[in-house]
Formats: structure tokens, sequence, C-alpha cells
């Protein structure tokens, strides 16, 4: 059943094989919706995430759309380049209603607009200016400095490096203390053993 959904798809589309049950086709972003609609009724009816990655040294966006069979027994993933200096693109929520808050949240993330999805507007971050925060160009470490200030003076206040040293070797020291109890019951054990024959 598998290899007729992938052949049927392979009339339409080029398609790669990523694992046993996922596999991917790459469209240019005018035609998704076509693409979608014409995915659906070869069987792939459910759309279960929306994703991007910001490819900053391409300049574009790749959203990638992964949809699943009536059988959930396969995945394709639908992938589209979006222009980062034109990141706009026709809503799916017309084909899948889950879509408007998908699409709301890489908006909110990326700044991609989804051209008809009119719920495009404060998701997670309430008032947010400037950059969205998942854009690579996005400096974290300038952020936060800007806009909080940092736990001095409080005891709670640690050098992050040195904490995760700290809990480093205090969790090495669990897992010497356990193997050396271990090797102790294996000999107590053993011994018990030979006196027993």
């Amino acid at each position: 059943m598998i290899d007729d959904l992938i052949e049927d798809v392979k009339k339409d589309f080029v398609v790669c094989q990523k694992d046993k049950r996922v596999f991917k086709i790459k469209i240019e972003k005018e035609k998704l919706i076509d693409s979608l609609n014409i995915l659906i009724q070869k069987g792939f009816i459910t759309l279960t995430q929306i994703s991007c990655a910001d490819w900053i040294e391409d300049s574009v966006f790749s959203l990638n759309y992964i949809l699943t069979n009536k059988t959930r027994a396969l995945n394709l993933m639908v992938e589209v380049d979006v222009p980062r200096d034109i990141s706009d693109i026709i809503s799916a929520k017309d084909i899948f209603a889950q879509a408007l808050v998908m699409e709301r949240d890489i908006h909110e993330m990326f700044g991609i607009d989804f051209k008809g999805n009119d719920t495009l507007y404060d998701f997670a971050l309430e008032d947010w200016e400037g950059i969205p925060p998942l854009r690579r160009e996005f400096d974290t470490l300038q952020f936060v400095n800007e806009n909080y200030e940092f736990k001095k003076g409080r005891e709670d206040n640690k050098d992050v490096k040195a904490e995760l040293k700290r809990r480093k070797a205090q969790a090495k020291k669990k897992a010497d203390e356990l193997k050396a109890l271990k090797e102790k019951e294996a000999k107590k054990n053993e011994e018990q053993a030979d006196g027993t024959k």
C-alpha cells in the first residue's frame, strides 16, 4: 500500500525517500496550494506540522509542511523556499484548518506573512517589536542585555560554566560511588557462591 501511494505521488512530483516511512518533495511557493490539494486527493489528509528553517546563507526560509496519510503509516514533507527579502506565501488555512495556528506561530517567530491568514497578531510574544526572535540575525545576548537586569547580588546568581562543571563532577562522583557499590556486591555474591560449593 505504501509503495502504491508513493508511486501515485511520483506521477506529479519528484520524491526523495528520507526514511522507511518518510518521503519528501520540494516545490515552488507559487505551487503550494495546488500541490497540497493534489496530495489530499492522493490520501495525505492530515497536516501534522509546519516547520521553518532560516537559511540566511541562501537568503531563504525553508518551510516544511509535514503531511500524514489516512492510516498514519506514511509521512510526506513538502518543502517550500520563501525568499527572505519577500517573506510571504499563501496560507494553507482553507485546506487545513490547523494551519491557522501553525502559520501564526511561524509569522511571529520568523516574520513570514501568510497571505489570507487574518490571525497574524500577537501569539506568544506580546507587543514584540523588532527582528523576529528565531531569525538568525537576531542577537539574543544583545536583546537580554538591553531588556533585562541580571540577578546582581542574589545568591542564586551563579556562573553558568562553573555551575555546569560542579554538576558534572557531582554526577561523576555519584556514578563512581554506584559502580563501587555494584562491584562490592558482585564480589560479596561471588564469595558467597564460592562458600556454598
